[in-house]
């Protein structure tokens, strides 16, 4: 009995090899797969691959993986031996090293999946009980794989951004389908290459983002929609940010309109459907190269704070009239701005904007005026500033009011030197000193061929440029 027993296993082994072979060698020319060694045991239902290479080719890219240990736990054997089924209680792949060509991707990580199984040849997987360690979860259907649960480690992600100049890197990233939930210790978005180089290789002006935040996490996050297309949760926070972007305004602008930003957002092929967004402390910093001047100007906002609720691209019936996003900051670390900003998901309604700043230092924002303005600040304190307006498709109007003491503005030449004359006339006869009650309107009409960030400052500006008497003779 124990030489029939032996032989009986030995033979059971030679059978789930040819099957695995036989399944590798059933994949399509593009797939080739190959294993170091495979050990199985029946009395354990278990097997392992060792030293698994994957090579995918698209395109004439090529995407590589290699995969220290693929570890399966609870086989079904009898109905492997049977039938061109496999159903596994647990799956863990260890040691998982990938890259691709084309993206220059490249992460190191593991896998694992509890209640793992394949359909049969015309086979459907849909309504398929989960089984072992699922715990009677509905179950995954991932291209005729279905599986009751996934958890996925990975501990450094490098690529570039399809379609983009930016490189991405990831650091400890982790999805549990059972918790709903997703963690990330870290993310950084750089550059390919210096930002004035890559405009000018574009020919126009564009936004070169570098980013790097701390601490993402997502609540009743809905795995299996990610499958699909569809990003879905109760809550996503990312606790600690830098944000940069340049802009070189001495190169021509991309022709062309821009949208709006709903407009955006309904265009975009993911189904993004988030309760709340929340930004916590982030240092915003803007620097652009002006189109007449010899210096770049940088604008930054301190400890800034943002809240968008809900975040929807694709607005059904019952969903709100507005996403509301609200943000708060320090400019150029002076003062405390707050802004509330009603994004409109019905068509033909305004887009709504409400703020305030206060106690806000003038000569902190030399910088930006000095080098894209040509005006310095020799003096001033904005006690407040509040404004109201909105904004549709064709004009922004609203009104701005506040008050303000020992405000001096001097013009500048090209040169940097002090315009004497026109410098005179701003402080005797447009700007006065002292202003308890500053009141300005809002009637801006809309550059198609600008960003709704633009769109957004210069209607603030215009405010508060009519907010003076001869404003009109201001620049910008």
């Amino acid at each position: 009995m124990a030489v029939l027993l032996i032989a009986g296993y030995f033979v059971a082994g030679a059978v789930i090899h040819k099957k695995v072979d036989a399944a590798i060698a059933a994949l399509p020319p593009s797939v080739r797969v190959s294993y170091a060694s495979l050990e199985s045991s029946l009395l354990n239902s278990t097997m392992d691959l060792r030293g698994v290479h994957i090579e995918y080719t698209k395109d004439k890219q090529v995407f590589e993986a290699t995969v220290d240990r693929l570890g399966l736990e609870g086989i079904h054997f009898l109905e492997l031996a049977r039938t061109k089924r496999l159903r596994v209680g647990h799956v863990r792949v260890e040691g998982i090293v990938a890259s691709e060509e084309k993206m220059h991707l490249a992460l190191e990580g593991r896998i694992e999946l509890d209640s793992v199984y394949s359909k049969e040849a015309g086979g459907e997987v849909k309504g398929e009980p989960a089984s072992g360690d699922a715990k009677g979860e509905q179950p995954f259907d991932a291209g005729g794989v279905g599986f009751g649960a996934l958890h996925v480690w990975i501990s450094r992600l490098r690529g570039r951004i399809p379609g983009g100049d930016e490189t991405i890197h990831v650091a400890n990233l982790e999805l549990d389908s059972r918790k709903r939930s997703f963690k990330l210790d870290s993310l950084r978005i750089e550059p390919v290459a210096d930002p004035i180089k890559m405009g000018r290789e574009k020919g126009h002006q564009i936004d070169v983002w570098e980013v790097r935040s701390e601490g993402f996490e997502a609540e009743g996050l809905d795995v299996e929609g990610l499958l699909e297309q569809r990003l879905i949760a109760d809550r996503i926070t990312v606790h600690k940010n830098h944000i940069f972007v340049f802009r070189d305004r001495r190169l021509p602008l991309e022709p062309g309109e821009k949208a709006l930003p709903v407009s955006m957002l309904k265009a975009s092929p993911l189904d993004v459907r988030i309760g709340t967004v929340k930004l916590g402390p982030t240092l915003f910093e803007y620097k652009e190269f002006p189109k007449e001047g010899d210096e770049p100007g940088t604008l930054t906002i301190h400890r800034m704070t943002a809240e968008l609720e809900p975040l929807i691209t694709h607005p059904e019936k019952g969903d709100p009239a507005y996403l509301t996003l609200r943000t708060e900051g320090s400019l150029m670390n002076s003062g405390v701005e707050t802004a509330t900003t009603k994004l409109p998901l019905h068509k033909g309604d305004a887009y709504e904007v409400d703020g305030a700043f206060h106690e806000l230092d003038v000569t902190k924002l030399n910088n930006p005026a000095e080098n894209l303005g040509h005006l310095h600040l020799e003096s001033g304190m904005l006690d407040l500033l509040n404004f109201h307006f909105e904004m549709n498709e064709e004009a922004s109007r609203g009104q701005v009011d506040g008050r303000y003491h020992e405000l001096v503005v001097e013009k500048l030449k090209k040169n940097g030197k002090v315009d004497k004359f026109k410098s005179f006339a701003l402080k005797q006869l447009i700007i006065p000193k002292n202003k308890e009650k500053a009141k300005g309107k809002v009637n801006y009409k809309r550059d198609r061929e600008r960003y709704f960030s633009y769109y957004l400052l210069h209607s603030l500006l215009v405010g508060v440029k009519s907010s003076f008497s001869l404003g009109f003779l201001l620049p910008g």
